[in-house]
């Protein structure tokens, strides 16, 4: 299997039982057992054709951000999407691969006068994940799906087909990806002409509002707000600011935030996790969804 990998992909690109803390946010997690970068949209699917061909589980990646991987690491092959193109067509439309980088694109955008991506400013993740999780402002009510016109997967039998924004199920931090097992190649968006200053003032307001979320090595927001409720003060409230396990440590700046100290072990991570869960739900009868995936053997 191994020979086939690297015959079909480059002997130079496939690694074997890769550390996958050195490719995620949270910088913990065991080997992935094959490990593959694509640096363009043909590698991705040829990549994912062949671990189909080759019956093994295949895990895609962007920047790591939003996910925790499992100290016992991950079977089968793992790809990191580095597929970076931007083709802005007329009338706003933009297709974008999915290894874009949120902030990449936003000021790709910028330069043209295209507004709609700014809440996705100092969000760690690729377009892949925001199509993905429907990234966005809860606050706002404003999601990436909002802007999709179409997107471009390659599906469990290796066929590429595109799909209209309806076809996607869209919802709050949810879409038809988290189940359908496709994988997303590329993306067309619709995004506004507006004047720069305009810009410039709501990158400002967005900035302004993620000041107060801590920096580091995180997954990110740990859990999806309930309905009513945000899932920061109600971990707050339940006295659980700074706890500690192992090197795992919820933030003192923004409790639904997880900082790796230094040493912390995804097992550290999943015990907060699990705490913060057990807590919030004795103390206030709320059940808190986690917004961050696992990833590997649990």
């Amino acid at each position: 299997m191994e020979e086939e990998l690297k015959d079909k992909l480059g002997a130079h690109r496939v690694k074997i039982n890769e550390d996958m803390k050195l490719h995620t946010n949270m910088k913990v997690g065991g080997p992935a057992d094959f490990y593959f970068e694509a640096e363009n949209e043909k590698d991705l699917v040829e990549a994912v054709k062949k671990a189909l061909d080759l019956k093994i589980h295949c895990t895609v990646i962007g920047n790591g951000a939003n996910v925790l991987v499992s100290d016992e690491g991950i079977r089968g092959l793992v790809i990191v999407n580095k597929s970076e193109k931007i083709n802005f067509l007329s009338d706003g439309l933009v297709e974008v691969e999915s290894g874009v980088d949120n902030t990449s694109l936003i000021r790709e955008a910028a330069k043209k006068g295209l507004s709609g991506m700014e809440r996705l400013m100092k969000v760690p993740g690729t377009i892949g994940g925001a199509v993905y999780m429907n990234a966005g402002d809860t606050g706002k009510k404003e999601f990436f799906g909002d802007l999709v016109k179409s997107v471009k997967v390659i599906d469990k039998k290796g066929n590429i087909k595109t799909l209209l924004k309806d076809d996607c199920d869209f919802a709050y931090r949810s879409s038809r990806f988290q189940d359908s097992g496709e994988v997303i190649l590329s993306v067309k968006i619709k995004l506004e002409q507006v004047d720069p200053k305009e810009i410039e003032k709501r990158t400002r307001d967005i900035l302004v509002r993620k000041a107060h979320h801590p920096a580091g090595a995180t997954v990110g927001s740990t859990f999806k707000n309930p309905e009513n409720y945000h899932s920061g003060e109600l971990i707050e409230k339940a006295g659980l600011k700074g706890k500690k396990i192992g090197g795992a440590k919820i933030s003192e700046k923004h409790a639904n935030f997880i900082i790796n100290e230094g040493d912390a072990t995804a097992a550290d991570v999943k015990k907060l996790i699990d705490l913060m869960k057990k807590t919030v739900k004795e103390k206030f009868d709320v059940d808190l969804e986690e917004e961050v995936r696992y990833i590997g053997e649990w």
